[in-house]
This record gives C-alpha cells, structure tokens and sequence, in this order.
C-alpha cells in the first residue's frame, strides 16, 4: 500500500513541478517579450469601426474624448481612483502580491468586493495593449508589461494615461469628457462626491450611470467615499458632510457641447446597448441613413412643426422584418449630449396603453370583437374616483371598435378589471412592457414608472407581426477582436395571431378618413396624452386641463415609427395647446408617405370569420339588409337574425 502512495506522490510531483517549469519559462519569454514592446504611453480607446444597414462605413472614431494633463486633474479625482482601485500605486512597480491578499481579504470581510486585484498599472495595460480575455497567459502578460512600464514612466505619467483610457459609460471616454458629461465641470473643478461617483462607476459603467441609476448609483458613491475615509485622503467631517449628497443634485441637465451631426442621437444609442465588457473593432447596426437624416431635418425644424424651441421631441422607427432599429433621435438640442428621450427616460404612455393592456388580452383571453358592447357609463375607480373621458361625457352602449378609435377611458378601465390586473400585465410583459408596481390607472397610461418611447414602438411591432415579438436593437452584429456576437434570435409568438390581426384592423379606423390618413398604404395608429395633476396646475398656473405629453405610434406592415413631444421641465407656459398635440401626427405623416411601403394590406386569416351584422338591442346579430361588416374569432360570430317581433 505504501509503494503505491509513493507512485502517487511521486507522479503529483512530478506534475507540480513540470506545470511550474512551463509557467516559469511562459514567464520569462513574456517578461523577455515585454522589455522589447513599445509601450508608448497612448491616448487610450480603439476606435470602433460603425456601420449602416447597407454595410456602409458611417464612422470610425468617439466624438466624445479629449486628453487631459494629470495637472489639470483634481486631487479628490486622483485620491478617489488610487483609494477604490490601486491604495499602494505609489509603492508597487507595477503588480502587487499585497494588493492579491489584501483585496480578496477586505471583499470577503465586507461583503462588498469593492477592491480588485489589477494595480492602475495594469488595468491601463489590459485598457490599451491587451483585450479582456481571461487566460493565465494573458495575466501574465499583463503583469508583465505593467512592470515593464513602471521601468519606462513616472507614476505621474502612468495614472495620466490611465485616467484618459477609462471608459465612463456610452462612448464617454477620458477623466476630462466624463466630468463635463456627468457634471458638466472641467476636471479640475471636481469636488469630493463627483471624484466618488467617477472612480466607482467604471466598475460598471452603464450599470452605475447616474442619469438611468441613480440610486445604485448614490450607493457606489459612499462605497468610494468610506475608501477615500479609511485612506486618510478625508476627514471624517467631510465624509459625513459627502455621505448624505445625492448625485441628483449635482449632476448637469446638458453637458458636453459638441459638433454633432444627424448621426449622433443613434450613435449615442448603440454605444450605450453595446455590450462593453470585450474590446469591440466593429459594429454592424440596421441604421437607415435617409431616413436618420429626415428625422435630424424634423427636429432642427426644417419644416416648421415646433412653433416653440423649449418643445422637446423625440422619435424612433423600426423595421417590423428584421425588428432593427432603423433611425432614432432622442432630444433637439443638437449641439449637446443630454438625455435621450426615445429609450433613456420613461415615459407616461398615455391612451398608447390601451391596445396593449386593454383591448389585447380581452381579445386573448375572452375571444372578444370589435363588435362586443361595452357600456360608456359614470364610472369609477376601486378607490372611489370618477373615471373621465376626455370629452367629458358617456356615451352609452358601444361596440369595442369605437371604444377603441375613440379612445374612450371607462370601456378601457372595465377591460383591464375585468381581464384582471395580473393577466394584463402578464400578457403586457410578453411583448416587453414590464412594470414593478400595477394600478388600476395603468389601464389609460397613468403608469407611476412608464415606459419608453423605443419600448413601446417595441410592442406594436407585434401587432404588426401577427404576435411575433423580438426585443428590438440597432445591432446587427458586434465584432470583437476575439469573437462575433451576431443578433440572430428568432422571434416568438407572443399572442394569437388573431389578437393581432382584430387590434390591427380596429387601429386602422383611427385615422381612417382623415388628412393623417396614406393613400395608398394601410396605416394603423394609437394616440395618447398625460396631463397634470391638480397640484401642478395650480402651483405653475397652468390652464386647466392642459396636455403635458403627446405620443403616437403609428405602423404599416413594413415600419413602426413612435413619437413624443413635450417639454424637459415644467413652467407656467410648457404646456401643449392644440396645435402642439398634434405635432406627432404631422411627423407621423411626413415619415410614413416618405419610408412606407405601398399595400401592406392585412388578408383574412385562419381563425378570422367575416359577416354581415347588426347592433339589436345591445346584441351583436347577423343582418339581411341596413347592415354592416365585422370580424370575429372563428366560433365567436353571431349565427342568427334579430327578432324584432318580440321586443314589439
């Protein structure tokens, strides 16, 4: 027995010792490979090379970057990053054995894992000479390297380079274009719970993004402040006066003034969705430059829509076959980077909603038509609060098919209740519309937490798809210097495709007729608006009744366009009159006669029965004369003829 464990240790030492010679020579060459690199001190980002839907070079570069000096950077700045990534920069030549233990020890004890075990030296390394794959070789370049450098730079020198190499979010590069877009400050202006907030985000940078949250945000904050603290870079009066500030009250509302072009909202957009953690060469998106560069002309008012240049707008198109987003601006003010309005902010739906958490699921669930009777009647919340339409009046028994063209609240409240809250948003939650908190309001898009305009265009393509949802993106693929990530999901049936052929058909009449109408193209549409509370319109003076937002979503066969017009802020004047509600309908018509396929008529389907029907005493019947055509779930269709005799 003894013989064989000595076979065993024998053949495990053996092991040990070929693995450490293996690792031992890998080193050396790495180590003898470093001193020959050219490790220039670099400015510190690759550029990305960006392409449209037709495979067309649009750009090759970050329009948001500018090297600073280490001298123009403030010293809470330098003290926040040496404190959260690298507390023996100073002493270390480039890797630290310490910093290892040290780091694995304090995130076991504090739960928080706050500390890495990368110095600043080689975070720059992996940042400018390395990609993110994780080998042991490639550690051991890195460290490598990282000492090569210390060998070759001041400390000064390296932490500058470090800071100007630093992703901050988006396509937000370098120490000095993070501080003027988070706070609209030059580096050197950077106070205490700013230098926090920007050395804690990179760990995460669209994860901590104060502007979509804040609130993980504010705690990443204090996590960076308590290093700083136990570091001795402050006192314990200031870190109790830093403790309690919100990034709310710091952060700008506009920030970084640039010459940007009609390209910029969209790019805006695909570098905040792209997937960061590898180094990307090449981005592969479905961006439509025609119709990008229509949307830049709306907003800049080529046209004269916006009688009013504090009116705020924002629109995104997709493509309902490969459900890519075609084009997309977010703000007008085109000469800024500010918040982007067709998928950063959540927005009140409004009576867009009422397709999706209404009408739908009553179809889904009950096998309703458009010709079900609903009662518009004095109605009222479980709470006790009247319900109001917006003409302030009930108009009796009518079909779901008015209902809906009309907009009206009650019948949309007594779908949603009688569907139940739950099943709605269960329904909702299939093709992407998700809320955390459900109230009876949400029937008519009073949401406390909204939803985005690129959300809700999102929705609607299922419709347009006869129930097949995809989530929606502007990526086609991403192109990595060690891998390709390719968006290849197939779509899914989220509804019956009878649902969506009824929804499609009841939303063609809303602009049916009228001068929003296509010609020649099936056009199916919702409107929707918010309005202040009472408190508001008292506290600002604002008319009563005033409209806050107007959105409409508007589809063909071929694309989906959203829109959203209002204001950034409230005043005793930012409120839209009746011309400015109808700013969405008019960009609606301008993109749809452009970019609209002609047809894109909706045939029968397999389940759909057509018949000729009257309304009798609030019964739908099957009609011989003086009557009209509806549609109705095979099975579900009125199979006999009024008996007038009988109500005689």
């Amino acid at each position: 027995m003894k013989s064989i464990f000595k076979k065993i240790f024998f053949i495990i030492t053996i092991f040990i010792f070929a693995i450490s010679l293996i690792l031992t020579v890998a080193g050396a060459v790495l180590f003898y490979n470093a001193s020959k690199t050219d490790l220039t001190l670099k400015q510190g980002y690759n550029p990305i090379k960006i392409y449209d839907d037709n495979n067309n070079l649009i750009t090759t570069d970050s329009i948001y970057y500018n090297y600073t000096s280490i001298y123009d950077v403030s010293d809470y700045i330098k003290n926040a990053f040496i404190a959260v990534e690298d507390r023996d920069f100073y002493n270390h030549n480039g890797f630290s054995v310490k910093r290892i233990f040290k780091a694995m020890i304090n995130n076991i004890a504090n739960k928080n894992f706050t500390q890495g075990a990368s110095t600043i030296t080689q975070q720059y390394i992996k940042n400018v000479y390395l990609t993110n794959e994780k080998t042991i070789s490639r550690k051991i370049n890195e460290i490598a390297l990282a000492i090569e450098l210390e060998k070759r730079y001041t400390k000064d020198q390296i932490l500058e380079a470090y800071l100007n190499s630093i992703l901050f979010g988006g396509n937000i590069y370098g120490i000095d274009m993070a501080c003027r877009y988070y706070f609209n400050k030059s580096p050197k202006d950077i106070g205490i719970s700013e230098a926090c907030y920007l050395a804690g985000m990179i760990q995460a940078p669209n994860y901590y993004n104060a502007y979509k949250n804040l609130a993980e945000a504010d705690i990443r904050k204090n996590v960076v402040l308590k290093c700083m603290l136990e570091e001795g870079y402050i006192s314990d009066v200031e870190y109790l006066q830093q403790k309690d500030i919100s990034l709310k009250s710091l952060l700008a509302d506009k920030s970084i003034t640039v010459n940007q072009n009609y390209l910029a909202s969209y790019l805006d957009y695909i570098y905040d969705i792209a997937d960061t953690s590898y180094d990307i060469c090449e981005i592969y998106t479905y961006l439509d430059t025609d119709i990008q560069k229509e949307l830049y002309k709306i907003i800049n008012n080529s046209y004269g829509l916006f009688n009013d240049d504090n009116l705020n707008c924002a629109i995104v198109v997709l493509d309902n076959n490969t459900y890519g987003v075609k084009a997309l601006v977010g703000n007008r003010n085109t000469n800024q980077k500010v918040i982007n309005y067709a998928y950063d902010v959540k927005l009140q739906p409004g009576s867009t909603i009422k397709p999706i958490l209404d009408y739908a699921p009553a179809i889904e669930y009950f096998s309703y038509s458009p010709a079900t009777i609903i009662v518009d009647e004095l109605y009222y919340y479980h709470d006790g609060m009247q319900i109001h339409n917006y003409d302030h009046q009930y108009l009796g028994p009518i079909t779901l098919r008015k209902a809906l063209s009309d907009s009206r609240n009650v019948p949309a409240v007594k779908l949603f209740n009688e569907v139940g809250y739950e099943r709605a948003f269960e329904f909702a939650k299939k093709i992407g519309i998700d809320s955390s908190e459900i109230y009876e309001s949400d029937a008519i898009g009073g949401a406390k937490n909204g939803y985005s305009l690129l959300d809700l265009a999102n929705a609607y393509q299922a419709f347009a798809n006869l129930g097949y949802y995809k989530k929606a993106s502007g990526i086609k693929s991403l192109h990595y210097f060690s891998h390709t990530i390719n968006n290849d999901e197939k779509p899914k049936l989220q509804m019956k495709p009878t649902t969506a052929w009824l929804i499609n058909n009841m939303l063609h009449d809303v602009f049916k007729g009228s001068s929003y109408d296509l010609a020649d193209t099936y056009l199916m549409a919702k409107t929707g608006q918010t309005n202040y509370d009472a408190a508001t319109l008292e506290k600002y003076n604002i008319p009563y009744g005033a409209t806050k937002d107007s959105l409409l979503v508007a589809y063909t066969k071929d694309i989906t366009i959203a829109v959203w017009v209002g204001y950034n802020y409230i005043t005793s004047e930012n409120y839209l009159d009746r011309y400015k509600k109808n700013i969405p309908r008019n960009i609606m018509r301008i993109l749809m006669t452009k970019f609209s396929e002609p047809g894109g008529y909706y045939d029968e389907i397999e389940g759909i029965t057509k018949s000729y029907i009257t309304i009798y005493d609030n019964t739908c019947y099957l009609a011989q004369d003086n009557g009209y055509y509806e549609y109705f779930i095979t099975g579900t269709e009125p199979l006999s003829y009024p008996n007038f005799q009988e109500s005689i």
